[in-house]
């Protein structure tokens, strides 16, 4: 379904038309796959819009007091939360960047597990329309203090094949910051694609590049950023980006492109 909400409205005559993408676009297969990796995600977002009716109200980045009380209220009704402490206790990890502590546990050796650390959920993205130096790059990481971006995140990589999962909640790092985040993913192995290989498989899916690691569907209103080599593996033909950062494409994300002179973006809009 598009995101019909975060496209601009047309101001001279009728709206551009976009591309349309493909009828196997990634989140239309995994609708019909319907995994059990979506569905628990769905119920965690779910979950979180119960305790926290009227949440699309709160500036997450700003109450981080009741963002941590809600989170605390979730993890005390979420049953894998209880168990979850136990499992990871006293297994080593290493830090991966800023989003995650990666571990592997000894009963489940096929899958990576991610737990968010600090006082941040992770990672997103914020956009700059400007490209002073050149680079070709328009999408930055920052540390992410909305849980509802996390999750739907990892829903949204999921329509392109991850299959993550979730695992529960752990207490605060340091008493005070929020409770910290538990997915785990497939071990995918491989090596790191090319750019290039990027590209066509994330063409071959809808999804095509609007800046540097940058992949928007513009049939589905969904972009993936930081979908550069280290965070992709192509299997048996399929992309699978485990790392890339996922959202709805923003009101000023469509402006951008709708008024850019860029003759690689204006090739993605005829008009």
């Amino acid at each position: 379904m598009a995101h019909e909400h975060n496209k601009p409205d047309a101001t001279d005559g009728a709206r551009r038309s976009l591309p349309e993408a493909p009828s196997g676009s990634a989140e239309a297969r995994a609708d019909r796959e319907d995994t059990p990796e979506t569905r628990e995600l769905d119920g965690i977002i779910w979950q979180l819009g119960r305790i926290s009716p009227g949440s699309d109200k709160i500036d997450w980045q700003e109450s981080r007091r009741r963002c941590a009380e809600i989170l605390e209220d979730l993890r005390n009704e979420c049953p894998k939360s209880k168990h979850l402490g136990a499992l990871v206790a006293g297994v080593e990890y290493f830090v991966a960047g800023d989003e995650h502590h990666i571990l592997k546990l000894p009963h489940d050796p096929g899958r990576v597990y991610k737990i968010t650390h600090g006082d941040n959920l992770g990672c997103c993205s914020y956009f700059s329309p400007c490209d002073p130096e050149l680079t070709g790059r328009h999408f930055h990481g920052t540390g992410n203090a909305d849980p509802f971006f996390y999750f739907r995140r990892w829903r949204i990589l999921n329509a392109v094949g991850v299959k993550t999962r979730f695992e529960g909640f752990l207490p605060p790092q340091v008493p005070g910051q929020l409770p910290r985040f538990c997915v785990c993913q497939p071990v995918f192995r491989g090596g790191n694609p090319t750019k290039k290989e990027i590209r066509a498989a994330f063409e071959a899916i809808g999804y095509y590049e609007i800046s540097e690691d940058a992949f928007l569907n513009f049939e589905l209103g969904l972009l993936l950023t930081d979908a550069a080599p280290r965070n992709i593996r192509i299997l048996d033909g399929e992309i699978i980006p485990f790392d890339a950062i996922a959202q709805d494409a923003s009101h000023r994300v469509w402006t951008w492109i709708l008024k850019s002179e860029d003759p690689k973006i204006q090739s993605l809009l005829p008009f």
